[in-house]
């Protein structure tokens, strides 16, 4: 509440008591989004009162100070027509989050304080005209019209009837904590009687507060009018309360939102991490248990007599399991060629179990890193200590490394893992890194595009619905997002290739089949 209506009504009364008859001595900008003002009493010993008007988008904020020292470089004096001119009042505008420093004189000069979160601004009016505003680049508050500003509100039963009861709508200058203050009594649960009453009650709150708090909602420090959330102090001056708030929430939320942006990104590639080493691991198992192609070779050898000429699959006793196993072969083909691709696929299914094994090895360690960065960074409670570690530790740029290993988007569909590669470069990467032959591979037929795999399970089939699903998102994709209805190529892994002089995401579909869908992103 430290930019609400009713905050800056009791702000502005201390105000006026404080700076009413007083000289402006100096207004400079030494910072793009801080504009500040330094005030002296106009007899000895000349007391003098600063305001630091702090206006980034995403945190506007007032602070009092009885001294500031000005920077000798990069600091440029703002709004000298009103320098040496004396307070007159402090006008606040009725319903609104803004005020005006109104300066004696026949010119009228007066200084708007626009606290409206992201838009906020300081503007320099004469009589009702806009003379100057300190940030340019919201270029709408040159033409404003000071009269639009207040709100006329009907605060009648009958308006409250009619806004079905609901406080925000008429009272919008209430913000985002009295609202969250009357869902903490049990408002919604009242019935339309009991919600006006409990509403009167609280706005005789905000005019005449017990105190002032500095309070911790939803993880969020907030200045309040109410008792309320996790209070960390209560002052009776409002300027002593908005100085607190002002100073811990630099300090305290810078703390928290650079803490917790770095520990989500950690806990994001936790989680990427677990996973990865999961389906490594279940892949590798699959290999390692399965029946290898040596194996399978070395039965076709011990049994080629038996094998007809042309034959596509043949049964016989597998002597390592002692179990029928079927063996598909490539009708075209002798019985020892055959073998001797699967003595080839062999020596490269050993490269893929090491090559498993390595990437598995090599996530633990990162894994345990991670585990090591978020165990410290949880037991810091200090700003500074954060950015240091972070920085000796090279955070940002090794968890934006980690987070870009991985060239696709994951998604989950009735339990099976759908990726969608990113673009050409990472397309190629996904099926020459990340893919198997049994997984089955999607593609918006004849447009560029992302491919998709639908990884495989062992033991499942691929479901028609999960199918369906994915091939709409191979649709969204492409070229073809816009269609009503999208062809998509489905089919296994085993049956996509690429050559050597082939661009970035091109290959070669050596068997296909074709569903259409409908297009349909996440």
């Amino acid at each position: 509440m430290h930019n609400n209506y009713f905050f800056f009504r009791i702000l502005n009364q201390t105000l006026e008591q404080r700076l009413k008859g007083y000289i402006l001595a100096t207004c400079f900008s030494q910072n793009k989004d801080e504009l500040i003002l330094g005030f002296a009493s106009p007899t000895p010993p000349h007391e003098e009162f600063y305001i630091k008007a702090l206006l980034e988008s995403s945190f506007s904020c007032l602070h009092f100070s009885q001294e500031f020292s000005r920077t000798k470089r990069n600091s440029v004096d703002l709004f000298s027509v009103l320098l040496d001119r004396q307070v007159k009042e402090i006008r606040q505008t009725p319903n609104d989050r803004s005020f005006s420093i109104v300066f004696e004189g026949e010119e009228n000069f007066q200084l708007l304080f626009k606290m409206h979160g992201n838009r906020s601004n300081i503007i320099l009016l004469r009589e009702k005209s806009v003379v100057d505003i300190f940030k340019h680049q919201l270029a709408k508050d040159a033409k404003l019209d000071i009269g639009q500003l207040p709100l006329q509100i009907d605060h009648s039963f009958e308006q409250f009837a009619a806004k079905k009861g609901n406080p925000n709508k008429l009272y919008p200058t209430l913000g985002p904590v009295p609202p969250a203050y009357l869902e903490s009594k049990g408002y919604e649960q009242r019935g339309l009687e009991g919600k006006w009453h409990m509403l009167n009650d609280m706005l005789q709150l905000l005019h005449q507060p017990e105190a002032i708090y500095t309070t911790w909602l939803k993880d969020e420090l907030r200045l309040s009018l109410l008792p309320l959330g996790d209070i960390d102090a209560s002052f009776q001056n409002p300027i002593d309360a908005l100085n607190h708030f002002f100073l811990k929430y630099i300090r305290d939320m810078h703390l928290v939102q650079e803490k917790g942006q770095l520990i989500k990104k950690i806990n994001k590639q936790i989680v990427q991490s677990e996973n990865y080493i999961q389906k490594n691991e279940e892949k590798l198992e699959e290999l390692q248990e399965g029946t290898s192609y040596s194996q399978v070779a070395d039965i076709i050898m011990a049994n080629m007599h038996q094998i007809p000429p042309n034959s596509k699959k043949v049964v016989f006793n597998n002597f390592y399991t002692n179990n029928p196993i079927e063996i598909k072969l490539k009708q075209e083909l002798s019985p020892q060629k055959n073998a001797e691709i699967l003595y080839r696929k062999s020596k490269n299914q050993k490269i893929e179990i090491e090559k498993l094994r390595q990437n598995i090895d090599s996530k633990e360690a990162q894994l345990l890193g991670l585990y090591d960065h978020l165990e410290n960074l949880q037991k810091m409670e200090d700003i500074r200590a954060i950015r240091q570690y972070a920085k000796e530790q090279d955070l940002q740029k090794n968890l934006q490394e980690q987070e870009t290993v991985l060239p696709y988007k994951t998604f989950t569909v009735e339990g099976f893992q759908v990726w969608v590669g990113k673009n050409a470069a990472s397309n190629d990467s996904m099926m020459r890194n990340h893919s198997w032959k049994e997984d089955l591979w999607l593609h918006a037929k004849d447009v560029p595009g992302s491919h998709v795999l639908i990884k495989h399970q062992a033991g499942k089939n691929f479901p028609n619905s999960v199918i369906e699903r994915a091939a709409s998102l191979a649709a969204f994709y492409s070229r073809r997002k816009t269609d009503s209805l999208c062809p998509v190529i489905v089919t296994p892994r085993k049956f996509v290739r690429k050559s050597k002089n082939m661009l970035p995401g091109q290959v070669i579909v050596d068997k296909e089949d074709v569903v259409l869908v409908e297009p349909h992103g996440p």
